[in-house]
């Protein structure tokens, strides 16, 4: 489970998280949306402990992120895989190497551990060959950076998966392979998942719940069935512009 409580950070003198609650249980994908800039990815790196809060916590399986020291953040980051936005591939290494990163540390070094086959077998999750396994970055189009930064995540079988714009500069027919690949992930590797996203489609698709984060807090969290049927205009502008700017 994944607590986060009475987050506050501010960045540049600006209140990007001013209060916020939310609670991720063991097997659900919660999908957190909001408009451009609300502190949607600054929400996540807190998680992984890659920033400070100013104010309040997040807790991973009950362990502190904010106040652990060095082995007890390496313990919860060994239980964490996380897909940047941009999919953050190094240039220098190749698809398998890339692919290897995502294993615990010193897990290679166990004689009871095939780790060719378990960079294979998580290609084979994304629908890749291991004919891309000698390949660079640079070799290969937007969408199968993708899969790949999906496979470096998913290789180490981690109990959870953070999620930064999965589909971001995808077009649609790719967005929507992406979609299904981390929903079939999510059944066969059992994780528990927090993605952000702007894609109103991808939300619906694959969430459990989704949160709507906006002035840094959640403003409303529901299933995706409850968000569409709330009264609350706000959100129902945020989950359907269109339909409002055709009825003015």
């Amino acid at each position: 489970m994944i607590e986060i409580r009475s987050l506050r950070k501010k960045l540049g003198g600006n209140q990007v998280l001013a209060g916020v609650d939310l609670v991720v249980n063991e097997g659900e994908c919660v999908v957190v949306m909001g408009p451009s800039g609300t502190g949607k990815s600054v929400l996540l790196k807190h998680i992984v402990g890659l920033f400070d809060p100013d104010e309040g916590d997040v807790l991973v399986d009950g362990m502190s992120v904010s106040r652990a020291d060095g082995r007890t953040i390496r313990q919860i980051r060994s239980r964490i895989s996380y897909v940047f936005q941009n999919s953050a591939l190094f240039d220098s290494l190749t698809v398998g190497g890339n692919i290897r990163l995502g294993l615990p540390e010193d897990h290679c070094k166990r004689p009871d551990v095939n780790c060719n086959e378990l960079v294979r077998e998580a290609l084979e999750h994304v629908n890749l060959g291991p004919e891309v396994l000698p390949l660079l970055p640079a070799e290969l189009s937007g969408g199968m950076q993708k899969r790949v930064a999906l496979a470096r995540a998913v290789v180490g079988r981690q109990r959870y998966v953070l999620y930064d714009e999965p589909t971001t500069g995808l077009d649609p027919l790719n967005a929507s392979i992406i979609n299904e690949l981390i929903a079939s992930l999510k059944n066969e590797i059992g994780s528990t998942s927090v993605i952000v996203t702007h894609d109103v489609d991808s939300a619906f698709y694959l969430a459990d719940r989704i949160a709507v984060l906006s002035d840094g807090v959640i403003q409303a969290i529901g299933t995706p069935e409850e968000l569409r049927t709330t009264p609350d205009q706000r959100i129902q502008r945020f989950l359907d512009p269109a339909a409002y700017a055709g009825a003015m």
